[in-house]
């Protein structure tokens, strides 16, 4: 049990009544920026606060337990804060740098929430006071997730805000139904006080071992004009094959991975920006009977893919703020501005390859407030190989989510997404089950080279804050799902019936703690399907989304 939990077992041990949550203020930077003159406005100086995880001048928050959080904790340095403020003394005020900074401070899983707000102080200059307000970052403790009939047992030692550093690390000891995983890891996303970034991750596990780093400086803003990374990976793992939710094959899978990229931007003009890359990329995929398994039913053979590629990035600044879409009761950042991406390459045996081949990804996004109180966004990526016999190992797939506002401020959820794969490579499968969206189904339940999932969701959210430590959400939910197999001639060659599932669910969002921002607890109900599966699946588990 880590110390957040204990919080929340220790005030309800001194029966704290429910208190109404403070309202949410403004987000968004003022739009003034110019002075009377119509010069542009300068910044003086830039001023951080950062609070701490209590208040004690709030009502029902000068608690003892909590004060003892409050000393315990580490409050996040200021120099932390103020170098990803996009805006130094002496430039030119922005209100769109404003409201970025605010976003990237708020990716950051140490804060709760930040503000950007300018300050006028005469003589045609600005004060930025930033205001962060941290949460409890020292995780230790036991976890369990259970999702499509399997269970995932954690126990772990983290800190994403190492005194204050904003920087992580974590020991995990992790039991899934792949495999049990021992893993070290480190994070720093503000190497040496600058935007680069070093993460390093080691994990000896029950069916090999798990070597990671990288190490870049990355487009960390819209107005960031060049970039620069290199990443490598070696993965010695066992992969399985499911069908109907049980393991059918099993094999060896070593994959050694090592990629350098640069980047280049003219910045942001206007409310877009343009971002063009290159880099080269090396992955070798190794196959061969697992230890202590009957052999291979189908053993993918060696595979080495190695390219020189060029991208392309476009997007588009559409963001706002909101609350009690996806999360409860802390800040969204939703992007209804235009996104697209191309990444172009060719794998050949000139550079150590086995297979000649165009390699191509892309992906698109988009938004649209279709009436008052609705969102609708849109997506779609896909990614493919190109040979002599046509696509293969082909993946693409798009996703529609659709919100409205109804019974006041709670929401109608709906989301609809589609799959189509082609000659995927052996040891990759599309799946459908109750770790993927199919609540009432055991995970990884049905593989095709097709799928479609619907959920719709009634979601129901609390502006009171339980005990100063959680929000609470609940759902009501239904799912409708299948994948299936076509032949060659797009007729249908083994199609199983449309499966549905409908349920309940209650959500806990941790206003104090990083972890997992979000509990789930479902209880789900399959409609249809063989009597194999059981008539009642519960699911918990955490996730950052409702």
């Amino acid at each position: 049990m880590d110390f957040a939990s204990l919080l929340v077992l220790t005030t309800l041990l001194q029966g704290a009544a429910p208190q109404q949550a403070a309202s949410p203020g403004e987000t968004a930077a003022q739009e003034t920026t110019v002075d009377k003159d119509g010069k542009p406005l300068k910044v003086r100086q830039v001023h951080v606060i950062t609070q701490n995880i209590f208040d004690p001048k709030k009502p029902g928050e000068d608690r003892r337990l909590f004060r003892l959080a409050d000393r315990l904790h580490i409050v996040t340095r200021p120099e932390v804060v103020e170098r990803q403020v996009l805006m130094k003394p002496g430039d030119d005020y922005s209100a769109q740098a404003a409201a970025e900074s605010e976003r990237i401070l708020r990716r950051n899983r140490y804060l709760y929430d930040a503000e950007v707000k300018p300050v006028l102080v005469g003589d045609g200059q600005v004060d930025l006071e930033v205001v962060t307000r941290d949460v409890w970052t020292l995780q230790g403790g036991i976890g369990f997730r259970r999702s499509g009939g399997a269970n995932t047992t954690r126990f772990q030692v983290q800190d994403v805000n190492f005194l204050g550093t904003g920087k992580g690390i974590s020991l995990t000891h992790e039991t899934t139904v792949d495999r049990t995983s021992s893993e070290i890891s480190y994070d720093d996303p503000s190497l040496a006080g600058t935007h680069g970034r070093l993460s390093l991750a080691y994990a000896d596990n029950s069916d090999g071992t798990l070597k990671d780093l990288t190490l870049e400086r990355p487009f960390y803003s819209l107005d960031t004009r060049w970039a620069l990374g290199v990443q490598a990976t070696t993965d010695d793992r066992v992969d399985s094959l499911y069908n109907l939710g049980h393991v059918f094959d099993r094999f060896q899978h070593q994959e050694d991975v090592f990629g350098v990229y640069t980047g280049w931007s003219p910045g942001l003009s206007g409310r877009h920006t343009h971002r063009f890359l290159a880099g080269f990329f090396f992955d070798r995929d190794r196959f061969g009977p697992a230890a202590g398994t009957a052999p291979p039913v189908l053993l993918p053979g060696d595979r080495t893919l190695a390219y020189p590629w060029v991208s392309y990035d476009y997007l588009q600044d559409g963001y706002f703020t909101a609350r009690d879409m996806d999360r409860i009761q802390r800040t969204e950042d939703v992007n209804m501005g235009r996104q697209f991406h191309l990444r172009i390459g060719y794998s050949s045996t000139s550079w150590g390859a086995t297979l000649n081949r165009v390699v191509a990804d892309a992906s698109a996004a988009t938004g649209w407030h279709p009436g008052p109180r609705q969102i609708l966004l849109a997506g779609f990526q896909g990614s493919s190989r190109f040979g002599g016999s046509g696509a293969e190992n082909l993946l693409m797939g798009g996703s529609l989510r659709y919100y409205v506002r109804d019974f006041g401020d709670h929401i109608f959820y709906a989301a609809l997404s589609g799959d189509i794969s082609h000659q995927l490579d052996p040891e990759r499968q599309l799946l459908l089950g109750g770790d993927t969206g199919l609540r009432g189904y055991p995970l990884r339940y049905l593989q095709g080279d097709r799928r479609v999932l619907l959920t719709l969701e009634q979601r129901f959210y609390s502006s009171r804050e339980l005990l100063h430590l959680l929000h609470l959400g609940a759902a009501v939910f239904f799912d409708a799902g299948s994948a299936w197999f076509e032949d060659g001639d797009g007729k249908v060659a083994a199609r199983r019936a449309l499966l549905k599932d409908v349920g309940f669910g209650l959500r806990f969002g941790s206003s104090r703690s990083s972890r997992g921002s979000m509990i789930h607890l479902d209880l789900a109900f399959p409609l249809n399907g063989d009597s194999s599966i059981k008539r009642v699946q519960w699911l918990v588990s955490t996730s950052d989304t409702f």
